[in-house]
Parts: C-alpha cells; sequence; structure tokens
C-alpha cells in the first residue's frame, strides 16, 4: 500500500490481524507510547531476520549478543517503571479481552496491531503498554509536574536507546528502517531554542527510507 492508511483502512487491518490468536492490541494515549508501539513493528521483523541469520551469515554468538541488548533494554525498562511506582505484581500479561470487545477496539484511532514472531518483541510491547500508562497517570494527576522532569528525561533517553537498537539491527540484517514521525517530534529542538534541525534518538533526523 503506497502511502499511510486512512482510519479506516487501519481499522480494517487491524480487525483482519485480530483473527491471529498470537496477535497483540495496544492502545497507546501518550506520545511516548505512539512512538515505542510504531517501534515494535520494524523490531519485530529485525529481531526475526538476526534469528533466522544464526548460524548461517552470522554466528551463533553474534545473535545473541544482539538479543541480549533487547534483554538489557527490557530490563532497564522495568527498573524505570519500578522506580515510578510499579509493581511486580502489574508486570504480568493483562487479561485477554473478549474476541468482540477487542474487535471493537481496534477500530479506535489509537489502535495498533501487532503480531509478534519473537519473544523479545513482546517484552519490550509489555514495557511499551506500562510506559504508557504510568506517563499519562503522571501527567492528569501530579500536582506538581516540575518533579517529575527527571522521570521524563531517563523515558525518553529509554526510547532513544531502542530506536538506536532498531537502527542497528536493521542494518545487520539489510532491512531498511525510517525514523517514526512521533520520534521527531519527540525528540526535537524546542522552537525557542533556534534548532535549525530536529533531532531523533540516534541524533540528527536521518533521510527518509522508502519502505
Amino acid at each position: 500500500m503506497r502511502g499511510r492508511p486512512s482510519p479506516e483502512e487501519r481499522a480494517e487491518h487491524n480487525r483482519e490481524r485480530l483473527q491471529d490468536p498470537q496477535s497483540l492490541l495496544l492502545l497507546p494515549r501518550t506520545p511516548e507510547g505512539r512512538v515505542i508501539v510504531g517501534m515494535l513493528f520494524p523490531l519485530d521483523k529485525a529481531v526475526n531476520r538476526l534469528r533466522l541469520s544464526a548460524g548461517h551469515s552470522l554466528s551463533v554468538g553474534e545473535v545473541q549478543a544482539q538479543l541480549d541488548r533487547i534483554h538489557e533494554w527490557v530490563h532497564l525498562g522495568y527498573e524505570l517503571l519500578k522506580a515510578m511506582g510499579v509493581s511486580e505484581q502489574d508486570f504480568a500479561p493483562a487479561p485477554v479481552l473478549n474476541y468482540q470487545y477487542r474487535l471493537t477496539l481496534a477500530g479506535q484511532r489509537n489502535a495498533r496491531v501487532i503480531t509478534p514472531r519473537s519473544e523479545e518483541t513482546k517484552k519490550v510491547s509489555r514495557v511499551a503498554e506500562k510506559l504508557d500508562g504510568v506517563i499519562l497517570h503522571t501527567r492528569m494527576s501530579c500536582d506538581d509536574l516540575s518533579q517529575t522532569e527527571h522521570l521524563f528525561t531517563k523515558i525518553h533517553e529509554l526510547i532513544r536507546r531502542l530506536h538506536e537498537l532498531i537502527a542497528d539491527f536493521c542494518a545487520q540484517v539489510e532491512l531498511p528502517y525510517r525514523t517514526p514521525r512521533e520520534a521527531e517530534d519527540l525528540f526535537s529542538e524546542p522552537p525557542d531554542r533556534g534548532a535549525q534541525t530536529p533531532m531523533t534518538a540516534g541524533g540528527t533526523v536521518p533521510p527518509r527510507i522508502a519502505t
């Protein structure tokens, strides 16, 4: 498909993907949540390609070293969530919703459905869901938001790390990867600083690569 799908087309694609029992329905409500969820799709492709390359074009050790980088990212995500008040019990996967209700939710504008081909993608998606919820709660309920600035700095750094990981993975397995539009906004310099070049997780925004 050329260009970005319309809301109706995206909803239809979501419903089609939901037919797979392994699919995940994600409903990010914050800019940061949308960025990470958007990154899940190239991450899943790259990890799948990496695993298929083990013992062939890449050594088993090389592939495992890259997978360990994702596990480290997930660990950092959980540690940050704990620092923001999320308990161990909250890390468990959410209960599976009724299929018809999932179909209804899949029609929402912010809905995204992915069928992970790796455990790594599933783990990153759990961090994304929890972070999204915590960020929303913090922004909407905190009496003094200035006290949370250091937490948002850490969250954005975590997202930056994920972006860099995916870019590295895609380069290794020769997959195109473009900076998510939402990430360009998230890491851009504020207008009043006179920034001329938007910043992204890996530095300046790279040229877009058509997929």
